[in-house]
């Protein structure tokens, strides 16, 4: 807080070279996700060729409702539009999630992606090219440009696949792939490729290109030996299934092992480790094949193996993606959710994939999507199953597949007569409602379809196991009880552990700002010509919470350099998607409350800059008592201190 005019400098006391360093340091101190490596007038241009409305438009269907548009939000189970966007403000919001903001924050939240990765994907539909700013970046070329990772596993990925189709070594791998039954088009589809068996065939190809060891490295295509300080081949002996992300990127690659090259030593399957660019838990095996059929049917099988999504493919079944060597999990159902309404499992059919139960109900208590589990008969995989009984057959067994929680019943009850083996019986039964306790009571008390849900999962159970469906949900309340108390207590005869909680859809946490700052931010918001005269009175870090002196500092920074400080602006400079939506949502209260305040903007910011300088003034006070009352001050210091807290206390009263 700065000094106010009419003689508050003995009171309230900054020296000049405390303001000065001040302004200086808001000026330069910017806060660090503000900087995304390329130039704002990037940011401009997309914002102005990108409307909110078609973008969101494009995921969900909307109706206009006045001003406004409304739609079902995807990200909680929605029953009636809670997801509204304004095409004045260009915004976007979902209450009930705590989420908003503009366009570059629904891309982010759709996408599950960075701000720079965002922006990237909207310079594509606005077909604008990025160019880079001076701010620091990664050295083109190195092993940490995820640019140049990216064109090396391109690069390789059409290696082996040319490898494959015209080299005399891979013979064998066409043979193999020839009696798995997969085609020619399907290895040109798929870009199916071939690592021949030779320690140093891609670092001797390399050698002709751009790419260095140590970005092969960084991709995971070269593995590197301490012991002999040299790089070596990564996979070697196999036929290579190139992974591309939704945006047919190669991003990572699986090998499957010749078997006259297969031994004790080797893997009959290898994935990449994760790298820069690749994830497992993020990625699906051919979903940039099949995401237009997935979007178009709002259906997806997901299977286990490369060869079950080729063969499933090559019979026509298009909607078909495989997980990546890893249990599906939380972020591959929030990224489903996004493209399909029905997702059906399709678990081969030995013990393990009878067993699968736990790994999945979850997803499907929680409401996130209608998850169905499809089991085949014993020892058959969908590749064998398609060949053998073709593509009705498949077809209609896909229409059988139950759902999640039957799915569970039906494992943990095999073989078991729930009237008389009670204590199989209560086993399951416990193992089931441990599960549905990780639904948090306040999304069941709030969400009248997460409510309905439950209730017929209660009842489910109540007939399945012939018990009260009242009953059933005291257990569950007691459980819920349990669990949100810290308690370690759990049901008896309980079958199954804890299970890891999705992050969708419980809202995440809410930014709280203090009373005064929001009515600083609303007045901002409203009136954006306010923003020079907040910034002579008030400082950053005279602001309480950590959001708000982000938020604020952008004001500051653009007022110090003459820019504007419309709410469209700031919204644009901040690309913290949480945020976003305090700015989204605090526009929103700024409107109504505009309507019902008597005082003017002016006068409303006076009052405002006078209650900061007062708290602040009262901290100093409080201080100053307290090193008084520990003889932290120099006797001749003292009397002058006194006087200071009197004239304090003299102002405060109205007595000067």
């Amino acid at each position: 807080m700065t000094p106010t005019p009419g003689g508050t400098n003995s009171t309230y006391n900054h020296s000049t070279v405390a303001s000065q360093y001040r302004v200086i340091s808001t000026f330069f101190e910017r806060p660090h996700f503000l900087s995304t490596g390329f130039n704002d007038d990037a940011k401009e241009q997309i914002r102005q060729m990108v409307d909110i409305v078609d973008l969101v438009g494009q995921s969900i269907n909307l109706e206009r409702r006045g001003k406004l548009f409304l739609g079902l939000c995807p990200w909680h189970t929605d029953n009636r539009p809670s997801l509204q966007v304004d095409p004045n403000r260009q915004t976007w919001k979902c209450w009930p999630c705590n989420l908003g903001g503009d366009i570059f924050s629904f891309i982010m939240q759709r996408e599950g992606v960075e701000f720079r990765e965002a922006l990237e994907l909207l310079a594509d539909i606005a077909g604008i090219e990025l160019k880079k700013s001076n701010r620091p970046k990664a050295e083109p070329g190195s092993p940490d440009d995820k640019r140049t990772l990216f064109k090396a596993a391109q690069w390789a990925a059409e290696l082996f696949h040319q490898h494959l189709l015209h080299s005399h070594e891979a013979a064998n791998a066409r043979e193999y792939l020839q009696r798995r039954g997969i085609t020619s088009d399907s290895i040109k589809k798929y870009r199916v490729g071939f690592a021949p068996n030779d320690w140093e065939f891609l670092l001797r190809e390399s050698g002709r290109t751009e790419f260095s060891p140590q970005v092969l490295h960084a991709v995971a295509l070269l593995g590197f030996s301490e012991a002999r300080k040299k790089y070596y081949d990564f996979f070697r002996g196999r036929v290579m299934f190139p992974i591309h992300d939704t945006r047919d990127r190669t991003v990572a690659f699986g090998g499957r092992i010749l078997p006259q090259y297969a031994d004790d030593k080797n893997a009959k399957y290898v994935n990449s480790p994760e790298t820069k660019i690749f994830s497992k838990s993020d990625n699906l095996y051919g979903i940039d094949v099949a995401i237009d059929a997935i979007r178009k049917g709002g259906k997806v099988l997901v299977m286990e193996g490369y060869t079950d999504v080729i063969m499933a493919s090559q019979y026509g079944v298009t909607n078909v993606v495989a997980v990546l060597g890893t249990a599906i999990n939380d972020v591959h159902v929030r990224n489903l959710k996004r493209l399909a309404d029905v997702v059906t499992l399709v678990l081969d059919g030995d013990e393990a994939g009878k067993k699968r139960a736990n790994e999945v109900l979850e997803y499907f208590v929680k409401g996130q999507l209608d998850l169905r589990i499809l089991t085949l008969p014993a020892n058959l995989d969908p590749c064998d199953y398609l060949q053998e009984r073709g593509t009705q057959d498949f077809l209609e067994l896909t229409e059988t597949a139950v759902d999640a929680l039957q799915h569970k019943l039906n494992v943990e009850l095999d073989g078991v007569d729930p009237l008389r083996d009670t204590h199989a019986a209560n086993a399951a039964l416990q193992s089931v409602l441990q599960t549905m306790a990780l639904v948090a009571n306040e999304q069941v008390t709030t969400d009248i379809a997460a409510r309905q849900r439950e209730q017929l999962i209660l009842g489910r159970l109540a007939r399945t196991f012939a018990l009260d469906q009242d009953e059933l949900h005291n257990q569950l309340s007691a459980l819920r009880t349990q669990k949100q108390s810290g308690s370690a207590y759990q049901l008896p005869n309980s079958a199954s552990g804890p299970l890891s909680t999705p992050q969708h859809p419980t809202p995440r946490p809410r930014v709280r700002l203090t009373a005064m700052e929001t009515e600083l931010l609303e007045l901002l918001i409203e009136r954006p010509d306010l923003a020079p005269g907040a910034a002579r009175e008030i400082y950053v870090d005279d602001l309480a919470t950590d959001p708000m002196r982000i938020i604020y500092g952008v004001y500051t920074n653009r007022v110090v350099e003459g820019l504007s400080t419309n709410f469209d602006e700031i919204l644009l400079e901040i690309e913290d998607p949480q945020l976003k939506f305090v700015l989204v949502d605090t526009a929103e209260n700024a409107k109504n409350k505009a309507k019902k305040v008597q005082l003017s903007p002016e006068q409303r910011l006076d009052s405002l800059v006078q209650s900061i300088s007062k708290r602040i003034r009262d901290g100093e006070r409080r201080e100053f008592i307290r090193q008084l009352e520990n003889n932290e001050v120099a006797p001749d210091q003292e009397a002058e201190l006194l006087q200071q807290i009197l004239d304090q206390e003299r102002e405060d009263q109205g007595l000067t």
